[in-house]
């Protein structure tokens, strides 16, 4: 089959954006090896999202051999329009669903994830089977259901963004005490990849020109090269003294004429409100305690908890994990059979890892 010069061109892209896609998919679904297999959730969460997201985009490869099929080009359109805002929502959703394990992120996941599911299989068959299908009411249809799901998904793009930001206005107030808690770096580069995703599909496909077309897939498939490189290393591994590098610039210290009035009466009263609350209460298990949650539920100054925390139990982050430290030894003899597993997240450890980190550091 001849293709003209511009069917060609669109022919080309395509096929190197599914490519691309493909390559993601295969990449992330098997780059969860050694030493990440046993706990791929945990330093790739999302990862089968990533995965499956990527690996959708095959229900284009028939329209590589389709260029000057209007019902091809059609369905490409149909399927950027829809695919950019799902995979960076549903990515977003998964992955910080997992981070901070909130059961209500899966939801958005289902609907997401069926809908478009949906939407793939008849671009599929339209482009298979090119002909009166796209015409007429079906065709109208199909548009309608079309723009009336990418705006149901950039609604969830948007709601999964706003959520990040939150989230990361609170790490940069707060002291976790699982440096693996929120990562933070990650979660900025995913505020920047989606929008520019979103940004280069739509503008290429609302405007139907065919060397605009092609060259929007062009540059889809590196910005899809960029999010897969940024993928690969795991992002939940940040090192403690780096954490507390960045936790010690937001907190205010007190000033002098404070830590005068501070009585050693009221110090020895707070010291005890904190030694109930995470002791006796064992808030040490909740493995996202935070500074700020200590000093609410303890009904005291985030500043004067800090600063009798560093002077009296050796800093937040020390004292919380010596308390689950103190646990796990505890249940290790009360439960000799136990892994390792086990043991760290019954002791409010987020994961093996940050159990082995904390007894490395402590």
């Amino acid at each position: 089959m001849a293709y003209s010069f511009l069917e060609l061109l669109l022919s080309v892209s395509l096929a190197v954006y599914v490519a691309v896609c493909v390559m993601t998919g295969v990449v992330r679904w098997s780059h969860k090896c050694a030493p990440y297999d046993k706990h791929a959730d945990y330093y790739y969460p999302g990862w089968r999202t990533l995965a499956l997201g990527s690996l959708s985009n095959l229900v284009l490869l028939p329209a590589v051999f389709l260029p000057g099929d209007p019902d091809a080009i059609l369905q490409i359109r149909m399927m950027l329009i829809l695919s950019s805002p799902f995979l960076c929502s549903a990515l977003i959703f998964s992955y910080f669903g997992r981070v901070l394990k909130v059961s209500w992120w899966r939801k958005p996941i289902y609907v997401l994830s069926g809908t478009y599911s949906l939407m793939s299989l008849i671009a599929l068959v339209c482009t298979l089977m090119p002909g009166t299908q796209m015409q007429g009411a079906f065709l109208r249809g199909y548009f309608v259901a079309g723009g009336f799901l990418a705006l149901v998904y950039l609604l969830g793009l948007v709601l999964a963004l706003r959520l990040i930001i939150q989230r990361l206005g609170r790490f940069s107030e707060e002291s976790f005490s699982d440096p693996d808690d929120f990562p933070a770096e990650y979660a900025k580069s995913l505020i920047y990849i989606p929008f520019l995703h979103l940004v280069m599909s739509w503008s290429t496909t609302f405007n139907g020109n065919i060397v605009a077309l092609s060259f929007g897939l062009f540059m889809l498939s590196v910005i899809t090269a960029i999010l897969l490189l940024g993928s690969l290393s795991p992002h939940r591994a940040m090192e403690v003294e780096r954490l507390e590098a960045e936790l010690s610039a937001n907190e205010q210290p007190l000033l002098p004429d404070e830590e005068e009035a501070l009585s050693q009466d009221r110090k020895e009263e707070i010291l005890g409100l904190i030694r109930r609350y995470v002791e006796d209460q064992q808030a040490y298990l909740d493995s996202h305690l935070t500074l700020g949650k200590v000093s609410q539920d303890c009904g005291c100054n985030r500043t004067y908890v800090s600063a009798i925390l560093n002077e009296r139990l050796g800093g937040f982050f020390n004292y919380v994990n010596r308390c689950r430290l103190a646990h796990a030894e505890d249940y290790k003899q009360k439960n000799p059979r136990a892994d390792v597993d086990e043991v760290a997240l019954e002791s409010g450890f987020n994961s093996r890892q940050s159990y082995y980190n904390a007894r490395k550091r402590l």
